[in-house]
């Protein structure tokens, strides 16, 4: 096995040495694994490892009028030999730079692994794979460790903030290892399955008894793909938008809003309405974190969350912090950006007159909800993020144990905040991944605890559809 090793290896180094003049594969490997990679240590990976047929590309290629459709063609060639594989990828897509849709590139990842299809070469498959993992980390962490390939330029009023890297600095050496279709560097992490609640619990129960100073917050993602991100800053669009949308739907449902008297009350009114805001949902009892992770997208990996913060960096919904980053959707994009910029400009606060002016727009915007705010503005608030403990006014938040993240300025870009920097560490330093696969079994776990749809979503139609597909199993 050590010599077919060694020629996946003389593969993998093939390969991305083609990638270097061909900018779409290398983005196509950036984008599905890369970018995961590098910022959190781990990549769900189950789409190649578990892969026993070529399902549908073909037809959806083909749909979607991509030529990457003959790829998948009855007649298409798949070899051991990379470089016939690579010969006719030239001749289909050549070497042109292009931008490829997300499908396109899924396909295409999914292609190179192609001859090492089928149960019987999983082993050949995952050496391959951790083979070229290994291979294109190295240009990575070269190239983008910004997360961001160079093709994707930043418009000119955030070109400074994107000298700033958004991953912590590269790890000298990795060492990726696989479990249950998850590929992670067990350098920085450690990767453990949800089987069952009970266990699940054991290991929460664990870690609260030696973590007795912070408080444990949990968020469960369906599919391991996802980013720790809050819903305005996953889209370039909203946060270009964040001021008018914010603004179009207290215009267009002025009464839904009569209730609220603070700018947070306003925007966890539009988070439960599903508008983006730059509030976290989180939550503090982890089996409605579980119950998230396993409520949709049954067959995709699914994971839990686990974020820590000291007892005493939690605020109350009547914070003036909060107070301060709840305006900021308030002020268009425009200004937002300028605020960033004037934050990281290194000079002091009391020294910058500009910034005192942009903070004195912010100040009279949070004293108009709340007239005892002191109107003063600390340029690392407005960077930061705070965990906010809400009115337990709404029902599903009640019902849910919900509690938020306020995500301020950041970097400028919305990367996140470093929200990657609150996950739980164990003693040893590596973070700590919760993935569970079994869904199913879990939610009729977690039905037994009360912890159902039902439950976690009290409106009626809700309730209504829980006791449907109740009585329809």
């Amino acid at each position: 096995m050590e010599k077919y090793k060694e020629k996946l290896r003389s593969d993998a180094q093939q390969l991305a040495e083609y990638a270097d003049t061909s900018e779409y594969l290398t983005r196509a490997f950036f984008h599905i694994f890369g970018k995961k990679l590098l910022a959190e240590g781990y990549v769900d990976c189950s789409y190649i490892l578990g892969a026993l047929g070529k399902g549908t590309y073909y037809s959806r290629l083909k749909a979607q009028d991509s030529a990457l459709y003959t790829l998948y063609a009855g007649s298409c060639i798949t070899s051991e030999n990379l470089e016939i594989m690579i010969n006719y990828m030239s001749s289909i897509i050549g070497t042109q730079d292009r931008e490829l849709t997300p499908l396109e590139e899924e396909a295409l990842v999914f292609w190179i692994f192609l001859p090492y299809l089928g149960v019987s070469k999983r082993e050949k498959r995952l050496e391959y794979l951790k083979a070229v993992l290994n291979r294109f980390i190295r240009e990575w962490d070269e190239k983008y460790t910004d997360t961001t390939p160079p093709s994707e330029e930043k418009p000119p009023s955030e070109a400074k903030a994107a000298a700033e890297p958004s991953v912590q600095n590269p790890l000298p050496e990795r060492n990726l290892l696989e479990k249950n279709g998850v590929i992670y560097d067990a350098n920085s992490c450690e990767l453990e399955l949800i089987e069952n609640v009970s266990s699940y619990v054991k290991d929460i129960s664990d870690m609260r008894q030696s973590n007795t100073n912070h408080i444990l917050y949990f968020r469960g993602h369906s599919r391991l793909s996802y980013e720790l991100l809050p819903g305005i800053k996953r889209s370039r669009n909203w946060m270009v938008n964040e001021n008018r949308m914010y603004q179009e739907l207290i215009l267009r449902c002025t009464q839904d809003f009569a209730q609220c008297q603070s700018h947070l009350d306003y925007l966890v009114e539009m988070q439960h309405y599903g508008l983006p805001t730059r509030l976290l949902d989180i939550t503090e009892n982890p089996l409605v974190a579980l119950y998230f992770a396993c409520c949709s997208s049954r067959d995709s990996v699914g994971e839990v969350i686990v974020l820590q913060t000291e007892t005493a960096s939690t605020k109350y919904a009547r914070s003036d912090t909060a107070a301060i980053l709840a305006a900021i959707p308030v002020f268009d994009y425009a200004f937002q950006i300028k605020l960033y910029e004037l934050c990281v400009n290194g000079v002091p606060e009391e020294q910058d007159r500009e910034y005192l002016q942009y903070a004195a727009k912010l100040a009279g915007e949070v004293k108009s909800k709340n007239p005892g705010f002191e109107p003063r503005i600390r340029k690392k608030d407005l960077l930061s993020h705070v965990f906010i403990m809400p009115l337990r006014s709404n029902p599903r938040i009640m019902k849910q144990d919900g509690s938020f993240i306020l995500c301020g300025l950041g970097d400028g870009r919305g990367e996140g905040n470093s929200l990657r920097t609150l996950r739980y560490r164990n003693k040893s330093g590596k973070k700590l991944i919760f993935i569970v696969k079994n869904k199913e079994n879990i939610l009729r776990e977690l039905d037994l605890f009360s912890i159902n749809k039902a439950a976690l979503f009290p409106e009626i139609d809700d309730v209504a559809e829980y006791i449907k597909e109740k009585y329809t199993k």
